[in-house]
């Protein structure tokens, strides 16, 4: 048995792929805790679920770009402990000063300098994104194993960053549940892109759908100032996702085109989710997403911030059925295989 810790900077309020690495790593007979960071001091200081323990440390709170930077750091540096070995999720979390490990993994769900110049592009955005991107490549070589989340982000940070890669999809096994067909949408998991967030709600409005919208992130509050009526159901852990995924039957899942990591391959998990629970999704147009959307018969794409286009897909996706092909199993043979090749080492 090897004690193993899982680091992301956000609350883990889900994190899907992070919290399924944790169970596939208890099933292994591996000690597994997440360190999360609860930058908005709402969340539990301690969880238990499915044998791992998600850990959570609050700094003070962060009310604007310097001290969101601030405070990540600081929740980084409090972080204490010797492991057998720690896996990194995604590059904002590698600047941890105490803690340590014999191996250590690097899992690339997202490219984290783009976030920074997502929705704003000012000088102090772009040297943070310039320096986090720096950051990477430096600190490429202290890791023993690299996962990406999709072929189009692994083949991304081998030719900008040389790292090789094992891709591991964000899949669930098949749980098909009955339908409301209530036109009903949700949208379930990390609230951070308010442009999106609106086209939810409006383009809800002008269709008749009711939205629901489940999870953390930093542009919750801003939502719901702007829609207090909204049906927020706050953060979620994984038992209750088959719960919200009973009440809908549309999974919104639209992403800006121009973001970097959409660009470069990203898959949205809660396009997986909502196919194994036998709901289609309505996502991006003319990025990878949306051609991985329509070759497998998931759901249907739109133009990102077109309305139109938007209500227009969310009727159409309505009248669809949905059957997942992907299953779980295979991508926990290749993270299995990964994890034991390094543990293996010594």
């Amino acid at each position: 048995m090897a004690r193993i810790c899982l680091v992301v900077t956000n609350g883990c309020a889900p994190d899907p792929r992070v919290e399924r690495h944790a169970r596939w790593l208890v099933e292994l007979g591996h000690d597994v805790t997440i360190f999360a960071w609860d930058r908005e001091h709402t969340l539990d200081a301690k969880s238990e679920r499915d044998g791992y323990i998600i850990q959570r440390t609050r700094t003070s709170k962060a009310t604007s770009s310097v001290s969101i930077v601030r405070q990540k750091k600081r929740f980084l540096r409090s972080l204490k402990g010797q492991y057998d070995l720690i896996i990194y999720n995604d590059s904002d979390s590698i600047g941890t000063k105490n803690l340590h490990s014999r191996f250590s993994i690097l899992d690339l769900h997202d490219i984290a300098h783009a976030w920074p110049i997502m929705q704003k592009t000012s000088l102090l955005r772009r040297f943070v994104s310039s320096r986090m991107k720096q950051v990477l490549r430096k600190n490429g070589s202290r890791f023993d194993g690299f996962l990406t989340s999709s072929p189009g982000l692994s083949n991304y940070f081998d030719q900008e960053f040389q790292f090789k890669s094992t891709v591991v999809l964000n899949v669930r096994n098949a749980s098909p549940l009955p339908r409301p067909m209530t036109k009903t949408i949700g949208f379930f998991g990390r609230i951070r892109d308010f442009g999106a967030m609106v086209s939810l709600v409006e383009c809800s409005q002008r269709t008749g759908f009711h939205p629901i919208v489940a999870g953390d992130g930093p542009c919750v509050n801003q939502l719901l100032e702007r829609y207090p009526q909204l049906d927020y159901r706050g953060p979620f852990d994984d038992a209750q996702l088959a719960e919200l995924m009973a009440e809908i039957d549309v999974m919104f899942a639209m992403y800006n085109p121009e973001k970097e990591n959409i660009r470069q391959g990203a898959l949205p998990v809660k396009m997986f989710d909502a196919a194994a629970f036998g709901r289609p999704t309505v996502t991006s147009a003319d990025v990878p997403m949306g051609d991985f959307c329509l070759e497998n018969k998931l759901g249907v794409v739109a133009s990102f911030g077109d309305q139109d286009s938007i209500s227009n897909a969310m009727l159409e996706a309505y009248e669809m059925d949905v059957v997942s092909v992907h299953s779980e199993e295979e991508e926990r043979k290749k993270f299995v295989t990964l994890i034991e090749s390094i543990l293996d080492t010594e």
